[in-house]
This record gives structure tokens, sequence and C-alpha cells, in this order.
């Protein structure tokens, strides 16, 4: 197979003048806060951002948490700020009537950040202390730029911006289901405004289209990509090939790699898929010269079962077992083709951005936005569904999705606009 060559990066120099890096001028963005939600997929597009506008090594992770465990699980439709009040309320009521009843034991009702999840590095997003921030250091550091993603985080974002918007650049990523213009700029992929395409309002019920979000086309301040913002780039994969070059340059190629997600509510399937996934994988096994599979954390053991059962056992595949370290970025480097199950859009989209042959399996358990964001990727050439009829050694390419760098660069033009550069 012939490799795929990425273009370069695209150079993160704004011509700024050496004497501006020393610090002073205001009109130097050389900082960033994300503000995530505890959700590697959320937290990643938000990293991936910050890294093409080149403040990957200068910036600090926010984190919104909500309350853990009992009913709080089922309480996560509400908004953040009062579903912690509501935990709040409920612990003490709890705490009191133990007290009420003579009990000499107690559960612990201390809810920091995180609770016993390993967030206690992670700083809380606090609106008050990060714009207090944005405001103090303006003078000596510059403009601030505010990355967030995730429905959590929507209200700390706006409220960052709307409290120090001389001071702040808020990005807000992911359709945030509320007024855009409380944002300096939204990015969201096109299958996030679907609902206003002819055929999602053939599909809503007519008493309901008023409650459908978005409610309207986008403006100039949005930026509507074809998938999700990432880390993966032509430095990255790189870096990973070099990384990984002992343990994957001697396996026989063409090298087959298999990305297993987990069902959503928008493309649900089980242990049927799973079948249908491993009787292709043995009849393209002909072709490959090795198969390495990745199972997700959250893949479900009915999945796992079948693929561990029919594949296990080959000498052709190895199934990782889920121990650090993660091979995925030398997947992604080393992988001359690449199988994905449809669940995952921040799969698909890593993949396809290594411009290498992306076969999808499962799209036709897929509706509404997440069908919609397949049918973009298969009309323009860059994905193709897997049947199990394919020749592993023979490759095809397209332009790799470029949404992270395109999107960098809109919000580099629209710091331009308010007179704000880059750091170089």
């Amino acid at each position: 197979m012939r490799p795929i060559l990425l273009p370069d990066p695209p150079s993160l120099s704004t011509g700024v003048p050496e004497i501006f890096e020393q610090g002073g001028a205001q009109n130097v963005v050389r900082r960033a806060v994300v503000i995530g939600n505890g959700f590697p997929g959320s937290e990643n597009q938000c990293i991936g951002l910050v890294r093409a506008l080149g403040l990957a090594g200068n910036h600090l992770l926010y984190r919104v948490t909500r309350p853990k465990g009992g009913i709080n699980e089922w309480l996560h439709w509400l908004p953040v700020g009062f579903h912690k009040k509501l935990d709040f309320i409920l612990r003490h009521i709890y705490l009191y009537s133990r007290l009420m009843l003579g009990s000499k034991q107690t559960k612990n009702i201390t809810s920091e950040n995180g609770g016993n999840v390993g967030l206690s590095s992670i700083l809380e997003a606090d609106v008050k202390k990060i714009v207090t921030m944005a405001r103090e250091t303006y003078e000596k550091d510059g403009p601030l730029v505010v990355v967030a993603c995730g429905r959590d985080t929507v209200s700390i974002a706006s409220s960052i911006r709307r409290l120090a918007s001389e001071n702040v650049f808020v990005v807000q990523i992911q359709h945030p289901r509320s007024h855009l213009n409380r944002f300096d700029m939204v990015i969201t992929p096109r299958h996030d405004f679907y609902p206003l395409t002819p055929e999602a309002q053939e599909q809503v019920p007519r008493f309901m289209r008023g409650w459908i979000t978005p409610r309207e086309p986008p403006t100039d301040h949005v930026v509507l990509t074809t998938g999700a913002l990432h880390q993966i780039d032509y430095a990255s994969l790189r870096k990973s090939a070099s990384a990984w070059h002992d343990e994957f340059a001697a396996l026989p190629k063409p090298l087959l790699v298999v990305n297993i997600g987990w069902p959503r509510s928008n493309c649900r399937y089980g242990a049927d898929l799973a079948k249908q996934l491993t009787d292709a994988l043995l009849s393209v096994l002909g072709s490959c010269g090795s198969v390495r599979i990745a199972l997700s954390y959250k893949t479900p053991e009915k999945v796992s079962r079948v693929i561990f059962k029919e594949l296990g056992d080959n000498p052709k595949i190895y199934i990782w077992n889920g121990q650090e370290p993660n091979p995925y970025m030398g997947h992604l480097a080393w992988g001359d083709a690449f199988v994905v199950t449809a669940d995952s859009v921040s799969l698909i989209s890593e993949a396809c951005s290594t411009g290498k042959p992306v076969y999808v399996v499962g799209a036709d358990h897929c509706k509404w936005k997440i069908a919609d964001f397949h049918r973009s990727l298969r009309e323009r050439g860059v994905v193709r569904s897997f049947t199990g009829f394919e020749d592993m050694s023979e490759s095809w390419s397209y332009p790799p999705l470029n949404d992270t760098a395109e999107a960098a660069s809109r919000v580099r033009r629209a710091l331009a606009a308010r007179g704000w550069s880059l750091r170089s």
C-alpha cells in the first residue's frame, strides 16, 4: 500500500515583534483557559483547539463537576448549578435525619471536585475566580482565550464572557442549545444543525418543531465543522510513529486497525453488530498482514464477548486488553487502514484526519444527526461502508479532514478583528 503524505501543519507565526513576547502588550494572546466537563471526548476537543492555536504550553484546565452516586445519576438532566444546590440540601437532610434517629454512623457527605475520582489536581470551574484572573492579569499578560465544551460548561463560559468581555475571547465547542450570541465564537459540527434541514423537519411532529434546537441558521461567528475537533495532526502522528516504532515497524503489512466504541442514544447496537463485524474481519483477513483491535472502556460486555470469542485465538489478530500504555496514537500513525464503529464521531474524525482508508461499520444503526454525519462523510468520499468484501492491500485516499486547523484559523481571524494577535 502506498503511504499517505499529510500536508505540513500551518505556520503558527503571527509576525509579532519579539519585544511583545516580554510582556506588557495588551493585544497579544499568550494564554488560554480550558473549561471541561470531565468527559475525555469533550476535553480533548478543547485541548486540540488550544494546541492548534499554539497555546498548549500555557493553558489551565478547569472542570465543571456534578455530584455523583445514588440519586445523582438520575439528575444529570438538571442545570449543573441547581443540581449542586439540590445535592447539598439532600445530603444535609440525610445527615440531620440520621442524627435525629440516633445513628452512630453516618456516611461521608463531603463532595469535593469530582469526589473520589482522581480529580483533586483539577481546578473547579469558578466564574468569579476566572473573571478576576482575566481582569487583574490583563495589563501584564494580555487577553485570555477561554475554550469550553459540553452542556455543563455553557453557563460558566457565557458568564465569563458577560462579566469580562473586554479581557477574554470565549469559544464554545458543540452547539450550546441556547442563544449563540452569548459567546464570541461557537464551533460545532454541521450535523448539530440537522434539525434545520428538510429531512429532519419531516421526522419531527409539527407540534414539537418549535421546541427543537437549533432554531436559526448559523451567523458569522459560528464555525461549522464536518466532525469533532481533536489533537491529531502531522506533528503528533510523526511523533507517535517514532515512539511506537519498535512495536509496529516489524508487523506484517497492511496493518488494519479496528476501533470499537459503544452504543449511544442515536446509534444503538449490540451483539448482532459485533457478529457482523467479526464475520467481515474474517472475510478480509487474507488480504491483511495483521489486525489490531482496540475496545473502549465503555464497550458493552455483550459486544466484547463476541469479539474475543470469534477472534481471540487468531494468530493474525491482536486485541488490546486495556492495559497501559494505550496504543491508540501508535495505531493512528502506523495503521494502513481503519475500521471504526459508527457510534463515535470523535474516533471517526481522528481516523479521517490521517488521509488513510476509513471503513465504518454499523452506520445503518444510526439515526437523526449521527446519520447525517455519516451521509456527509460518504458524499465527500472520506469513508466507505465495511462489508467484508474489501481487498485491504488496495489503498485509496482523500483530502484529510482538517477541522481543528480550520477552526483555529477562524479564531485567529476573529482575534485579529478585535486588534488581538496570538503569540508566535
